[in-house]
């Protein structure tokens, strides 16, 4: 998880389309579910998706990252946020959408922990409400030694940030970065230990968790959407 670099996190991904991406789900939730009114954030991060989701639904996020978690607090103090591990996490409420977005159904890294936290997941959704989870990559598209990098710059810091895919079972996916700041020029590591999932192993676990499974393309950022309806 990016615990060394959380207060970079919102500047390293500012390029990215929040406010356009929850327009489109919400979109989507409407479809299938038009009176949706409680929406839970699965891995909610900063509270980025939150934001705008919070003007539609009443809200409700959880995250594993306290660190995450604190500058989602600042960003939505109004939105009820938990800490909670995905694949184990026991909420009072139930809820009309449980959403799991930005690949953070990769961290489970196996197909015995996806099926954990998509069943847990479920369990917190309401009758004739859905689950959404935006997949992390496919094997199709798991390049070993492919590299990116991207540089950003605030009025408090400049971060360099390159990647690497690393040879393993599923994925894994190290990051370097180079930060400056008035207090010098510092690097950082971190390693992600993720799990890439074929379609049919999504749709499994769906319907293992009881779920009437769809997937919709092209998603919020091209990687698609599974959506499970509660009967």
């Amino acid at each position: 998880m990016f615990t060394k670099t959380a207060k970079h996190y919102d500047a390293v991904y500012s390029d990215k389309d929040y406010q356009g991406e929850s327009e489109i789900l919400a979109s989507l939730i409407r479809e299938r579910v038009p009176n949706a009114k409680t929406l839970l954030d699965v891995a909610c991060g900063t509270g980025r998706h939150l934001e705008p989701l919070a003007r539609q639904f009443d809200c409700t996020g959880i995250d594993l990252d306290d660190e995450m978690l604190a500058m989602a607090r600042e960003r939505i103090p109004a939105v009820t946020l938990h800490n909670g591990d995905m694949r184990d996490f026991t909420l009072d409420d139930r809820f009309d959408v449980v959403a799991c977005l930005f690949s953070s159904i990769g961290y489970t890294k196996t197909v015995e922990n996806m099926n954990r936290a998509t069943s847990n997941m479920a369990y917190h959704v309401l009758p004739g409400g859905i689950l959404v989870i935006e997949p992390w990559i496919t094997p199709e598209s798991w390049i070993v030694g492919k590299t990116g990098s991207s540089t950003v710059e605030t009025d408090e810091f400049i971060v360099t940030r390159m990647t690497v895919a690393e040879p393993v079972e599923r994925g894994r996916v190290v990051f370097e970065y180079m930060i400056g700041d008035s207090n010098g020029i510092h690097r950082v590591s971190e390693t992600h230990e993720m799990g890439w999932f074929t379609h049919d192993e999504y749709i499994l676990a769906f319907k293992r968790a009881g779920l009437i499974a769809e997937f919709v393309q092209p998603g919020l950022t091209g990687r698609g959407l599974y959506f499970g309806q509660k009967s």
